[in-house]
């Protein structure tokens, strides 16, 4: 077990994590950073890497970049496509906005960033840090939803999916990490429970080459649910707080309306504030 005593934990949620990118730079400006263990899934992990990053003055700008019809097309999963192209979106935002990985290797001292991942054949979830060769792969394997990406994401030629089909809200993980202290941010409202969804059903059958993927998809509801009960019911010597919108989000998983975006996150903003103006 790690020695680290305070965690982040960052819900996935496509462009809901605009909310979360309002909370994260709302924290930039205020100099917080108080944390050890940085935890991201999907989009989550998107906003982890630029909130260790620590530049607040184009996150939203990111967001918006991706927010296109250029890369978001519904009408593709009628012809069996990805509704998100995110190998050119994560290409072409590599040139506009390329990672300074110097910068995040030394905001990185003493902590750390692991973004999650599911395992094809395994069914299970994994945690791995981001590599300078290979981080575009890496962050698209955390964020690959069988409906939402066709393509096949590997890692060391291991086919990978979405961490939040495993472990949505790493919060378990986080504690197993040794975090005592652990701050998550959600991208719905505290009182939301997961109900089961037909999509899920439609992508474990689109998985079905991967048994466990298929069978993880279909119990995906009662793992989040899981989540949701450690967070209610933590253990004794464990502290939890959660920042989550105060009501559902307008933004939905793969919105491109620019205002709707803006409005979200100027409520992360709001929530982040909130935060830590009753900071002890």
């Amino acid at each position: 077990m790690h020695s680290y005593k305070k965690a982040l934990v960052i819900e996935g949620g496509g462009s809901r994590g605009v909310f979360s990118l309002g909370v994260t730079d709302t924290f930039i400006n205020s100099s917080y950073n108080p944390f050890h263990i940085h935890l991201g899934v999907s989009n989550g992990a998107v906003v982890q890497l630029w909130y260790l990053l620590s530049i607040t003055n184009n996150n939203l700008d990111k967001m918006l970049f991706s927010a296109s019809k250029e890369f978001v097309r519904y009408s593709n999963f009628l012809v069996n496509k990805s509704i998100m192209d995110f190998k050119r979106l994560y290409k072409e935002a590599h040139k506009v906005y390329p990672i300074d990985f110097d910068r995040l290797q030394d905001k990185l001292k003493n902590k750390i960033f692991n973004v999650v991942v599911t395992d094809a054949n395994t069914g299970e979830a994994e945690y791995i840090e981001l590599t300078q060769e290979n981080y575009i792969n890496e962050m698209m394997a955390t964020a690959a939803l069988p409906i939402l990406m066709k393509d096949s994401i590997c890692l060391n030629g291991k086919r990978k999916f979405d961490g939040g089909i495993t472990d949505p809200i790493p919060v378990k993980k986080a504690y197993e990490m040794g975090a005592r202290d652990i701050l998550i941010i959600r991208t719905y409202e505290q009182e939301f429970i997961r109900k089961v969804k037909l999509e899920n059903y439609i992508a474990a059958l689109a998985t079905k080459s991967y048994p466990k993927i298929s069978q993880a998809l279909r119990t995906n509801a009662a793992t989040y649910n899981s989540a949701l009960d450690f967070i209610n019911n933590p253990p004794n010597d464990c502290k939890i707080i959660q920042i989550c919108p105060p009501k559902r989000l307008k933004t939905r998983r793969a919105t491109i309306d620019h205002d709707t975006l803006k409005n979200d996150y100027e409520i992360g903003v709001n929530e982040g504030l909130k935060y830590i103006k009753n900071l002890p």
